[in-house]
């Protein structure tokens, strides 16, 4: 089950969204309520969940500062852990939301809250948790190699005979290069060539030696590195360029990938 901390200063409202959201018909569980930022932050570090609810205006520690502290924890935890924000607000801190927004955060509810939209937002954020926690097997190669696991990626290229199972892997590359932006899935590329998505996953992994997952995510994590090298473009706008609209997996992946965060990496190349 997805894990769930809410975090507002406002008792009726803590209360209300911890004791009457039915938790259980989202796929998730309620870790509880923090009333401020402090108490939030010290729930997280010993309870790592995966959905944060949080208030934007709190005494002390803020929900922007939470998301900023959280995003730190994310970026070098050991274990891939990853944690979605879901932010409260009223209409007067919408620019308070827009910074959180440009932090990766993606949903965004105004008081007060409306059962049906926060049962959306808890959904969506549920999915990417779960794609996320999906894509998360790709640290587990090469492990314990102190290499770069995308110095070691190659490029598939095409020799010269080409027999009905090369053609087709080609066609899927094609998509990868063309629409890894928008994203593709290996059941998209498949139903284009009227061939099942078992059939090419097989014939993909046994031409190039890779899923067809996993290639798609290293060649935007490359894609990531050339805009890195060669621009001054922020890093959420480097992820958002690559096809990832969360900002803080695109830097998690990153660093999987590298062993350096896109700021490290940008920055070992202006020394």
């Amino acid at each position: 089950m997805i894990r769930v901390l809410v975090v507002e200063d406002e008792p009726i409202v803590r209360r209300d969204l911890v004791l009457t959201t039915p938790w259980e018909e989202l796929g998730c569980v309620c870790l509880g309520g923090a009333e401020d930022g402090k108490q939030a932050l010290e729930m997280i570090k010993e309870q790592r969940p995966d959905i944060v609810i949080t208030d934007i205006r709190m005494p002390g520690i803020n929900g922007l500062d939470l998301i900023e502290i959280v995003a730190e924890m994310c970026a070098v935890a050991e274990n891939g852990y990853l944690c979605e924000f879901i932010i409260l607000s009223g209409y007067s801190d919408f620019e308070y939301a827009r910074q959180a927004m440009r932090s990766g955060v993606q949903e965004y509810l105004v008081k007060p809250i409306d059962d049906e939209e926060l049962s959306q937002a808890v959904t969506r954020a549920r999915q990417r948790i779960e794609e996320h926690k999906h894509e998360d097997s790709l640290k587990k190669k090469l492990s314990g190699s102190g290499e770069s696991m995308l110095m070691l990626f190659r490029e598939y290229k095409l020799g010269e005979q080409k027999n009905a199972n090369t053609r087709y892997v080609e066609k899927a590359i094609e998509m990868i290069t063309s629409s890894y932006i928008g994203g593709i899935t290996i059941e998209e590329a498949a139903d284009k060539m009227s061939i099942s998505s078992s059939y090419l996953s097989r014939i993909f992994k046994q031409e190039t030696g890779y899923t067809f997952v996993d290639y798609l995510t290293y060649y935007r994590i490359k894609r990531a590195t050339e805009i890195l090298r060669s621009t001054n473009t922020k890093i959420y706008e480097v992820a958002d360029l690559v096809g990832y609209t969360d900002a803080r997996y695109f830097s998690q992946i990153f660093r999987k990938l590298t062993g350096v965060t896109p700021k490290e990496f940008r920055d070992s190349r202006q020394e």
